[in-house]
């Protein structure tokens, strides 16, 4: 028995790709922040902050583009949206072949 399996749409890629980067770069700023507290006592100076200025940049992205992203679902779900009508068709017309 074949499987449907449907394509993952442009945008979930799109938004599975942003999550993915911006999670990357918060783990790779913890590293570096965690990395820097050794570093900086053996040489006698205080530990450098400012690789977390990057976290901000990344979680205010992550949070527009779920956003974003939301707001197109939210759109595509309801009465007008493409999705909602489509499946209001397919919906309709196996019950017009039931009858």
């Amino acid at each position: 028995m074949k499987e449907n399996k449907k394509k993952m749409s442009t945008s979930k890629k799109l938004i599975l790709f942003l999550f993915i980067n911006c999670t990357v770069i918060e783990l790779f700023t913890l590293f570096i922040t965690l990395f820097s507290f050794p570093l900086a006592a053996a040489i006698g100076v205080l530990p450098d902050f400012s690789p977390l200025t990057t976290l901000i940049g990344a979680v205010v992205a992550e949070t527009i583009g779920f956003a974003i992203y939301s707001l197109k679902a939210m759109k595509e779900n309801t009465v007008g949206g493409i999705t909602y009508d489509m499946a209001m068709r397919e919906g309709g017309e196996e019950n017009d072949i039931d009858n």
